[in-house]
Order: structure tokens, then sequence, then C-alpha cells
């Protein structure tokens, strides 16, 4: 029996190197059916506690600095597993591509604490004030750090991957679903705020959806070089 019997491979374990709750709730359902030897977890389940500071100046950056920390924290646990983090902006033009980066702490706050998401949002209303250009994307980064089956042994691997969906921030606030800046961004495709829509309309469009189904493509196709079986990735019945 070869290493490739799909009797003789564990399941690999993703974890979601992510504290925020809204962004478990979104990435899980693009994740969770993708196959049968594939089980997910979140921080949270696993009793993870761990703050991962976002030192970096990009995206890309941050993204890696998370996964790299969940998978060096919790690979002891898990002979296959992997790390998937994101690092998410919001670009808007006339702002010079701010907040960018630092989205998740734009709104200055005078007593030191993170800012909260109404916070973000209405920093951001303020400096858009009179501003006619209102054109922005929203960009999201996946970082996955890994161990995985091989045909002799195991692999070791780092990836990212990107989505990005251009729209436009609306004067106001608009719809209660979603988190962050969802109630001011317009997806260029539709007339309605992220927030006007409920997560699985959301996650068929959205930059982070688009970010984690490039993940899924890479991981079959680093999973299938390595001779993992090609069954890994049939969908659950």
């Amino acid at each position: 029996m070869t290493a490739t019997d799909t009797t003789e491979v564990k399941k690999i374990t993703i974890v979601l190197a992510t504290g925020n709750p809204d962004k478990v709730r979104e990435m899980r359902p693009l994740l969770e059916n993708i196959s049968p030897l594939i089980e997910i977890f979140c921080l949270r389940d696993l009793g993870a506690e761990i703050e991962v500071d976002e030192t970096e100046k990009t995206l890309e950056g941050n993204a890696l600095l998370k996964a790299r920390a969940i998978f060096t924290h919790l690979a002891g646990r898990f002979r296959y597993m992997i790390a998937l983090a994101d690092d998410t902006g919001l670009e808007v033009d006339s702002l010079q591509g701010a907040p960018g980066v630092y989205s998740a702490r734009y709104a200055p706050m005078p007593d030191g604490t993170p800012p909260s998401y109404e916070d973000n949002v209405r920093h951001l209303l303020e400096r858009m004030q009179g501003i006619v250009d209102r054109t922005a994307r929203f960009r999201t980064v996946i970082a996955m750090k890994g161990r995985v089956p091989g045909e002799t042994e195991d692999f070791s691997f780092e990836q990212t991957s990107a989505g990005s969906v251009g729209g436009t921030i609306t004067t106001e606030k608009r719809g209660n679903e979603g988190f962050g800046y969802d109630p001011l961004f317009v997806p260029d495709s539709t007339g309605r705020t992220y927030a006007e829509m409920g997560i699985a309309e959301k996650n068929t469009m959205s930059h982070r959806a688009l970010a984690v189904i490039k993940a899924v493509a890479d991981l079959k196709t680093i999973l299938e070089m390595h001779s993992f079986s090609t069954t890994a990735f049939q969908p659950r019945p």
C-alpha cells in the first residue's frame, strides 16, 4: 500500500489564524466542505489565546506574520496542519490608498485603545467629507503556512494569494449586516453595500472570498504535486 492511499493519510487540519469571529464566520463556509480529509478549526475551537502584532507595512507581510506565528504555536498538536491567515485593507483613491494596511486601527483613539468598527467608519466618513472621487477597493491577502503529507516524507510550504474588489464609498452608513467598513462599501457589481447583503451573497463576490478560493486552488495544486491523493478534494457527499 502506498503513502498516497487515502486509508493511510491522516486528516489535514486547517486553522483559521484569526481571533476575529466575524472573519471566521465568513471564511469557514468557504472551506469546511472542500474535502472529507480536511478539518477546519479556529483559534477559539482550540483554546488558543494568541495575539499577533501586525507590524509589517504590507498586507502580504502581516498575513505571513500571522500564519507563521500560529503555525509555530500549534504545529506540535497536529502532524499535518495549515495555518491560514488573512490581512485585509480598504484602499481609498482620494486618500492615497488609506486606510490600507491600517484599516483595523485607522481611527485615532486618545486613550490608546483599539478603535471599534464604528470608530473607524466614523473617522473615514469625516476624512471624506466633501470629496467627490469616492472610488476604492477592498483587498485581501491570504497566507498559508503548512506541513502536509508527501509521497515519501512530510512537506512544508508557504503560499500567499490575493483577492480584490473595486467599488465606491458611500456618504452614510447603509445596512446592518457584515462588519468593519461593510456599511460604506458598494462593490462595482451591485448598487448595495456589503452590509446590505447576507454572508452567503457576500461570499459570491467579496475580496476575502476571492482570496480564499485562490488559496484553495493553490493548496490543491501543492498537494497533488506532492502525490497526496487526488480524491482529497472531492466534495463531501
